[in-house]
């Protein structure tokens, strides 16, 4: 039997029962989950050599000293809420992504946060990111973040970071001058680092963030998740 329904009234439904096209993904992308407003991305980028900025250690002194350095594969995992960046997450591998549940390892730099077991282990220092890219498109946004992280100035001033508890792994990173002899000699030698895990997966990353925006049935366990969840909630919420 033929059936009538107005137009507006078929495209409410359509849009409840049609997931939203996927965006345009910038390069490198691996991995994708989103739910209402939360979207989570998994950027990978290869083995390379990058020149660093780093501080000799005293605040309010511009004294970065450039170093060529090598890296291993770089797993970044980035967070979006309501089309606008939330924050960034960094690991490493010494091979490439096969599956979402691949382990993940701590990575070795002084802007990032190196304390094991805690929310914000791995997440990478990003204050004053230009504001123009909020609501920029991911393929944009994404590449323009990154690039963003490794152009500030690093810092050894920061206690407990990445690069302070990878120093013990291998005495080529005992500074950041013995990590640029050893570029020199090997640019692939972080392939061979016996890196920290994480002990964390990407689809546990996932969980993580649910949890955190209220959206999973698992209660809130502590005071430090409760206020990363305010911290999140947008202004005027």
């Amino acid at each position: 039997m033929a059936r009538r329904a107005p137009l507006n009234a078929v495209l409410r439904y359509v849009c409840r029962v049609m997931p939203p096209p996927l965006p345009v993904l910038p390069p490198g992308a691996r991995w994708l989950c989103r739910r209402k407003d939360l979207l989570f991305l998994v950027v990978e980028h290869p083995p390379q050599c990058r020149t660093l900025r780093v501080s000799a250690g005293k605040k309010g002194e511009d004294d970065y000293q450039a170093y060529r350095l090598a890296f291993p594969y770089i797993v970044y995992a980035l967070t979006f809420y309501r089309d606008d960046f939330e924050e960034m997450k960094m690991f490493f591998r010494s091979r490439p992504l096969a599956s979402p549940e691949d382990s993940l390892y701590h990575p070795n730099l002084p802007n990032v946060r190196g304390e094991p077991g805690h929310y914000g282990s791995q997440r990478v220092c990003l204050r004053y990111r230009p504001e123009m890219l909020e609501g920029v498109p991911l393929a944009e946004s994404v590449p323009a973040l990154i690039d963003f992280f490794w152009s500030t100035g690093f810092n050894q001033d920061i206690a407990g970071s990445a690069f302070e508890r990878a120093q013990k792994l291998d005495p080529r990173f005992a500074g950041f001058s013995a990590w640029e002899a050893a570029t020199r000699e090997d640019p692939l030698f972080p392939l061979e680092v016996p890196w920290e895990p994480a002990g964390r997966t990407l689809p546990q990353l996932w969980q993580e963030c649910l949890k955190l925006h209220g959206e999973t049935d698992q209660p809130v366990s502590s005071a430090e998740e409760l206020a990363d969840i305010l911290y999140r909630l947008p202004v005027g919420y």
